[in-house]
């Protein structure tokens, strides 16, 4: 039974084997501790008052969030920023923590925490299913510059099939690459020009390739999909249904949900 349970929920501090030393058995952290810890994506967590000394709001975001753990979360000095009083002194404090450390806080990056948008998860599962709803998004957008007459029918097939669209998401791979001009042999590809009066359309052509950083150009373009089109996690889970179908939508949702471990 210890290795079976070693495959699922592994004890932090008791279990199977007990410490040989019984004094060791009435330490505070094996009551109410480490025991109950969520260690796994879909693991319950039961989070109680004790446990975490009085500081207990929404136990599924804040504490145990396999989706939303280990993010980086912004400077928080308890200031509110939405008054021109707040917001000075949250640029003060951020300018001093830039002077001691600039090599970790750099001025350039200051932003105040009222302006941040939610930050999307790096989790993989939370990724898979971000993947389609960008696709998804880009495609509707697409479909919305061809409404409006922005963007010619036949454009905005050449796009989609360059952008691989038969195969499910789409691929920024060959048009980014090809937009920073590494891919001469595509300059003149119709199919390349069409991507390029696509994007344009749909507001997306206003965003070079940028040289200065190690992100690589197909990332670079997907960010500037997910700010351009103001993609959110809300915006993700209402668009379900569209993007897998209504049958589909508690299977895609199902590393998200929680369930007790053996």
């Amino acid at each position: 039974m210890a290795d079976f349970r070693g495959e699922t929920t592994p004890m932090q501090f008791f279990g199977e084997r007990q410490e040989p030393n019984i004094v060791e058995w009435f330490r505070l952290e094996q009551f109410g501790k480490g025991a109950s810890s969520r260690l796994f994506y879909n693991e319950v967590p039961h989070p109680n008052w004790f446990r975490h000394e009085g500081h207990l709001e929404n136990p599924e975001e804040q504490l145990y969030s396999f989706t939303r753990a280990d993010q980086e979360q912004p400077l928080d000095f308890g200031i509110d920023t939405t008054t021109p009083e707040g917001r000075a002194r949250f640029k003060a404090e951020f300018d001093a923590l830039a002077d001691l450390a600039p090599e970790v806080i750099k001025k350039s990056d200051m932003a105040y925490p009222h302006e941040i948008g939610t930050q999307i998860s790096t989790e993989p599962h939370f990724q898979r299913l971000w993947g389609h709803y960008r696709s998804h998004a880009l495609r509707s957008a697409i479909d919305g510059a061809v409404s409006s007459g922005a963007l010619s029918q036949a454009d905005a097939d050449a796009a989609l099939s360059f952008m691989g669209a038969k195969g499910g998401n789409l691929s920024a791979g060959q048009y980014s690459l090809a937009k920073a001009g590494l891919l001469p042999h595509l300059a003149h590809d119709e199919g390349y020009l069409a991507t390029d009066r696509a994007m344009d359309a749909v507001g997306l052509g206003a965003y070079p390739p940028d040289r200065t950083t190690a992100e690589p150009f197909e990332q670079q373009f997907w960010g500037n999909v997910d700010g351009h089109l103001k993609l959110t996690d809300e915006g993700m889970r209402a668009e379900l249904p569209a993007i897998t179908g209504p049958a589909d939508r508690a299977q895609a949702l199902a590393g998200e949900e929680t369930r007790q471990l053996a």
